[in-house]
């Protein structure tokens, strides 16, 4: 026992939750992967810190710097738990580094007029045998555990999902070297389904989910690709299936795929890799608030459904712009401002022949217009879920013109 380092560390231990709090800190500022951690994963790393900085401040006290049995067993289940959620190895090792660094940098600025120098220089280096063997175990379960999953290619890939969608992946080169380690190839601009079964208390098989992938034209998890790398994934969130999709498979193919298999969803078309998480987010609270009427000619939503609900239930993620982009789309180009005209003046009059009367044209003409409105929207506009649609983001647009103008 070396009493001058037990003094120190009876003085550091009221203060050891806010140094653990700065150690933590550290690591999100200075490794990405680590700065979008929330809820139980961010108190798992504050618990690991706690306690590996506790160990250390032992294991000083008592001048003895090898750790026990214990301590390298939960160091290899530390390991192992890092592999499966996809954590790289290298911002694992180099998170404790930099807690260690903070650690040491508290002691050496309160504490260095009470201890010797033979004191400092053995907590230096009792942080650089620590962070050996640590790295020891933590690399040996990591390898380890990493090659059992990819053995498993449905569920590796399926976890692979899972941290996309908690956002877990903010590093394209650990991204790139996951996916080219499963024999991934992802695209860059991936379509995003959610669907549930086609009605309440109905459950959601993994059978429902193969036939639905099958439906698609897509190898099911569980299979090997005949030619060529997989370049979609699946998951499941309860009652409800995640997939990541090719661009090539649009919003045609999945309502003919869902209606097969009595399924409903949410497509986000075109999402990205990083914003996946975002995407599941908008197409499941869609299904949780769309009525049943936004399904009566179609079994999927498409973006426009689901930034339409965000708006209606006031969620913080909506956004008026893309509720315009995505429900008019075309209508919005010069071009098609004759179209758009018959389609506002439709909406407002509530028939093809009052319309008309409106605009001073045959009603055959706005008859067209609207034909080709819904051609190009695909919505159509005696549906009572697609003129809410439609009419909310013409208000919209013309609101956002009115603001443009009145600041010229």
């Amino acid at each position: 026992m070396y009493p001058a380092r037990a003094a120190v560390v009876a003085d550091i231990e009221p203060e050891l939750v806010s140094v653990v709090a700065s150690a933590v800190q550290a690591v999100r500022d200075a490794i990405p992967v680590y700065r979008n951690l929330r809820g139980p994963q961010l108190a798992d790393v504050e618990a690991i810190a706690y306690w590996s900085l506790r160990r250390l401040m032992a294991l000083w006290v008592g001048g003895d710097p090898s750790f026990d049995e214990r301590d390298h067993s939960r160091f290899r289940a530390i390991g192992a738990a890092r592999a499966a959620d996809g954590r790289p190895l290298a911002d694992v090792l180099r998170a404790y580094r930099v807690a260690s660094s903070v650690f040491v940098r508290h002691v050496t600025t309160r504490y260095l007029d009470a201890l010797e120098p033979a004191d400092i220089a053995e907590l230096s280096l009792g942080v650089l045998d620590a962070i050996d063997a640590i790295s020891d175990e933590i690399i040996g379960a990591y390898v380890v555990a990493r090659e059992q999953l990819t053995s498993n290619r449905a569920q590796a890939h399926a976890l692979l999902l899972d941290d996309l969608v908690a956002g877990r992946h903010n590093s394209p080169g650990a991204l790139a070297d996951r996916t080219r380690e499963l024999d991934l190839e992802l695209p860059t601009h991936p379509n995003l389904l959610v669907v549930q079964p086609n009605g309440p208390g109905k459950p959601l098989s993994d059978d429902t989910v193969e036939s639905l992938v099958l439906a698609l034209g897509l190898v099911p998890p569980d299979r090997s690709a005949p030619s060529n790398r997989r370049s979609h994934l699946c998951t499941r969130r309860e009652q409800r299936a995640i997939l990541l999709l090719p661009t090539a498979i649009g919003r045609c193919d999945v309502d003919a795929a869902c209606t097969a298999t009595m399924l409903r969803g949410c497509l986000v078309e075109r999402s990205t890799i990083a914003g996946t998480s975002s995407s599941w987010r908008l197409a499941s609270e869609a299904l949780d608030s769309a009525p049943d009427h936004a399904f009566d000619d179609r079994v999927v939503l498409d973006h426009g459904d689901g930034q339409l609900l965000a708006l209606l239930t006031a969620r913080p993620t909506a956004d008026t712009g893309e509720v315009v982009r995505c429900v008019l789309g075309p209508l919005t180009e010069a071009a098609n401002a004759h179209i758009l005209e018959g389609l506002s003046s439709f909406i407002a009059t509530g028939t093809a022949t009052a319309a008309a009367a409106q605009l001073h044209v045959h009603p055959q003409t706005l008859r067209y217009r609207l034909r080709r409105a819904q051609e190009l929207t695909g919505r159509d506009p005696r549906s009572a879920w697609h003129r809410l649609a439609l009419d909310t983001a013409i208000q919209l647009r013309q609101l956002t013109s009115t603001d443009r103008d009145s600041t010229r």
